[in-house]
């Protein structure tokens, strides 16, 4: 039933109050489902030892955000060893601008012509390193370059030479990089690979940084909406501001008095959102995890998922409650000043 109230409030135009407020004067309110998740992530007691049952998170690893670098960008900077004459900087690291694609295992395949110097360099020592950055949105004007994930890749550049796999790659290099489809067919041009050995993460400007295990990355699931999300991070916070408020007030026990200064929704991701919480008149700035309960697999169910958080504060608000209603909400980031 809500699912349905969502969508039909998405396809009117309706906003959440106009839409349960249609609802309501034609039904009385149905009983929840009773098969539903915990909703908050906050004091629950931990299952019991035999529990078979893998316990639900709604934050993406460190590793599946490296993939999600790695596998959302398509170019970046390849560091071989310099192979000229001493005086000309032999073995200095020696950086150049290459397109990719990332295969199933996660090694970054170029097409690198048979003349360029960093093919030359791993033809006679195969170590590199390939360092790649999420792009910064042209629509928002508060990114900046240096607070954008990043992640290095470091191990050994091997020709492809397995004929059903470069069959494979022509498909989907082109698709990537239009431009390349004569190169492929270009005697002059080779498909390289990556293979990976350690890989560094580094989360933006000041946050999390570190090396993840190079098993995980090869089998870690990319984060769908990487590229598609700041869209709707921009239209929320200039659009549903009343609906975060709510949403605040209901599930993250925000009080909401004078001091609520602001709430900005910061990122979005298939497994929920993350707020930004100004209080007593912007001196103080908490964030939040509010995580999805059903799987999101393109942008419409973020935006369902999100529909429906709105619409269950909206319902607290309005007095109907349950037994495990609101979304799973976990604090992560506290004024250090509290």
């Amino acid at each position: 039933m809500r699912r349905a109230v969502a969508v039909a409030a998405a396809v009117l135009g309706m906003g959440v109050a106009d839409a349960f407020s249609l609802r309501y004067s034609q039904t009385h309110r149905a009983m929840p489902s009773a098969v539903r998740m915990t909703a908050t992530m906050q004091n629950t007691e931990a299952a019991p030892a035999s529990a078979e049952a893998t316990p639900q998170t709604y934050t993406l690893s460190v590793t599946e955000r490296a993939r999600t670098v790695a596998q959302s960008c398509t170019s970046g900077t390849l560091c071989t060893l310099c192979q000229r004459d001493e005086e000309d900087g032999q073995n200095a690291p020696f950086g150049t601008h290459v397109d990719y694609v990332l295969d199933s295992a996660g090694c970054p395949v170029m097409l690198l012509s048979d003349q360029s110097l960093h093919t030359g360099n791993v033809q006679k020592s195969p170590r590199a390193t390939l360092y790649t950055q999420m792009p910064v949105d042209p629509n928002t004007g508060a990114q900046i370059k240096a607070a954008m994930p990043r992640v290095s890749l470091v191990g050994k550049v091997v020709p492809v030479t397995d004929k059903d796999e470069i069959f494979a790659l022509r498909t989907a290099y082109s698709v990537a990089h239009t431009y390349a489809d004569r190169l492929i067919e270009s005697p002059k041009f080779d498909f390289w690979k990556l293979e990976p050995e350690r890989i560094y993460y580094v989360g933006g400007f000041g946050v999390q940084s570190t090396w993840v295990d190079r098993v995980e990355f090869e089998t870690a699931t990319a984060d769908i909406l990487a590229l598609e999300s700041n869209e709707l991070v921009n239209k929320l916070n200039a659009e549903k501001q009343q609906d975060l408020r709510t949403l605040c007030v209901q599930f993250l026990g925000v009080d909401d008095t004078a001091d609520f200064e602001s709430v900005r929704v910061v990122a979005i991701d298939k497994l929920g959102m993350d707020l930004r919480v100004a209080t007593d008149y912007g001196a103080r700035t908490d964030e939040y995890r509010v995580g999805f309960l059903c799987s999101v697999f393109a942008m419409e169910d973020a935006k369902s998922e999100i529909f429906k958080i709105f619409q269950e504060a909206w319902e607290k608000e309005q007095g109907y409650e349950w037994e495990d209603m609101g979304p799973p909400v976990m604090k992560y980031a506290e004024d250090i000043l509290k």
